[in-house]
């Protein structure tokens, strides 16, 4: 049997993987999402308003990868190129002609999505993240902007965060650069996704990418009010009761911030507390657990902090590290178990309270060195809720 040998194979893989599935992308609309926040529910929001168009979807995500919305679980948010290619050939195979990846700042720094073309790429925002991998931020930095090099299209750039109108400069693409805010083009007084607070942001962007779909203003709208929230990120689940709860994936200062944000501008409203459940993971970005402590203590009238996914490190340190950013301490709880800290949050509760629980969303387990306790944020809510 004939053995190929060929020692620049290792930077190479994907055109030689291109090369062995015949280009499945050739003819194909290729959108690439990246950014610190907000990445995931971009794309799956996307993902839906170009299904309700018609169009067939492939999706390369952390939430499933498959044709929308028959989406098969992933341990990866960008998968490793063999998972990627036997994925694409699938899409090429059932005819899509719309795909769209989620582009970690890791997957991008490896090549994993090296020689792709993409049409449209989103760059959601750039925050402080994955550091311990990343060595530096500017490094970080130039793994996001990696994408919007490969981008022989229209480019999309959130006007509002800092860090990404510092770095255009390191945008060599000649794409056309569309600009977005917070602010939508269309009469969205009280235009409420389903099961959750409207991220506009989010909006914004598909609002401009069914412009250049050539969809009318009603059309869009009309997809608008059909939208559904990602599971875990971002639902907003109200009782009769027991107040409004908001379950999301926020696990960075950045993002953490802009959700209670959002929350405090319907609390005021109500009159009611925020009460938040929250913790930070272990070996990784201890810089950011006493900045989210902060802006807990900041936007909070009661904390409760608990385990995220400690990991190899102690529980109790990294809920520390949170501590210390906590300015007042009179309206703070330690429940290490991330189940009773739930009940606990549900047992303070009132009618008009938001309780925010954050930074595992959907995932369906808590990791403790080689221990792995089966665990659901949604799951436990809607138990302690009965």
């Amino acid at each position: 049997m004939p053995i190929l040998y060929n020692k620049y194979l290792a930077t190479n893989h994907n055109k030689f993987l291109n090369y062995i599935y015949n280009h499945p992308l050739k003819n194909t609309q290729v959108i690439g999402i990246t950014g610190t926040d907000g990445k995931t529910s971009q794309l799956h929001l996307l993902a839906q308003s170009l299904h309700l168009c018609k169009k067939k979807i492939g999706v390369i995500s952390s939430e499933g990868n498959g044709i929308y919305p028959r989406l098969n679980k992933t341990n990866y948010t960008t998968p490793r190129i063999d998972i990627l290619f036997k994925y694409l050939q699938k899409f090429k195979e059932e005819k899509v002609k719309t795909v769209l990846i989620e582009c970690s700042s890791q997957g991008l720094d490896q090549g994993r999505l090296d020689d792709i073309i993409f049409n449209m790429s989103i760059l959601t925002n750039i925050n402080r993240d994955h550091i311990d991998y990343h060595q530096s931020f500017k490094n970080y930095v130039q793994a996001k902007i990696k994408l919007l090099n490969a981008t022989k299209g229209h480019i999309f750039l959130n006007k509002d965060c800092p860090y990404t109108m510092n770095n255009l400069k390191l945008i060599s693409s000649k794409s056309v650069k569309h600009f977005y805010s917070s602010d939508l083009d269309l009469n969205h007084k009280n235009l409420i996704l389903k099961n959750t607070i409207s991220n506009y942001y989010n909006l914004a962007v598909i609002l401009q990418i069914l412009k250049l779909e050539k969809l009318s203003k009603t059309k869009i709208l009309d997809i608008f009010t059909k939208l559904k929230a990602v599971k875990g990120r971002n639902n907003f689940i109200k009782t009769k009761y027991k107040g409004t709860y908001v379950v999301d994936y926020a696990h960075t200062p950045s993002s953490l911030l802009v959700l209670l944000k959002s929350i405090l501008s319907h609390s005021t409203y109500t009159g009611g507390k925020i009460i938040i459940v929250f913790g930070c993971g272990g070996d990784r970005d201890v810089w950011k657990r006493k900045k989210m402590g902060k802006i807990a203590s900041t936007f909070s009238d009661h904390i409760i902090l608990t385990d995220d996914n400690p990991r190899n490190e102690r529980p109790m340190k990294i809920i520390n590290d949170i501590k210390a950013g906590i300015k007042i301490k009179h309206n703070l709880s330690i429940i290490p178990s991330r189940q009773k800290a739930i009940y606990k949050a549900i047992s303070l509760a009132h009618k008009d309270d938001f309780i925010v629980i954050a930074g595992k969303g959907n995932e369906n387990d808590i990791l403790y060195k080689k221990h792995i306790i089966k665990h659901n944020d949604l799951k436990t809510l809607k138990i302690g809720l009965k």
